[in-house]
């Protein structure tokens, strides 16, 4: 859903034109030489330490808000349900919340460094 939210933006604006996100090849447009990536695995599991559940209510809330317009009843209900501090089911009340993603970067060197 985010990836469709940011496509419709960028199509929205004056001039746009269609882009393939080639972290890459746009470093190497770039000038940047020993172009690489890394990815990185975040794991917490259950339970999670505050820290952690404050992580996930904070992306959770940028969810809820950044896609606003998309989401049907039922989701926002969800996710209404899930951010609900007083809710058993919340993110703020669950012993099985854990967190487990993957955060890749990309990087390269200017050249003569």
């Amino acid at each position: 859903m985010m990836a469709d939210r940011f496509d419709r933006m960028r199509a929205e604006l004056p001039g746009s034109v269609a882009l393939v996100e080639d972290w890459p090849a746009m470093l190497r447009a770039a000038g940047l030489t020993e172009v690489r990536a890394r990815t990185f695995l975040v794991d917490h599991p259950a339970p999670v330490s505050d820290g952690v559940r404050q992580s996930v209510r904070g992306s959770l809330e940028r969810c809820r808000t950044g896609l606003v317009e998309v989401l049907d009843a039922e989701d926002a209900a969800a996710l209404d349900r899930l951010l609900d501090p007083a809710d058993p089911a919340g993110v703020d009340r669950r012993p099985d919340l854990f967190l487990l993603t993957a955060k890749t970067v990309h990087f390269g060197r200017r050249p003569g460094s």
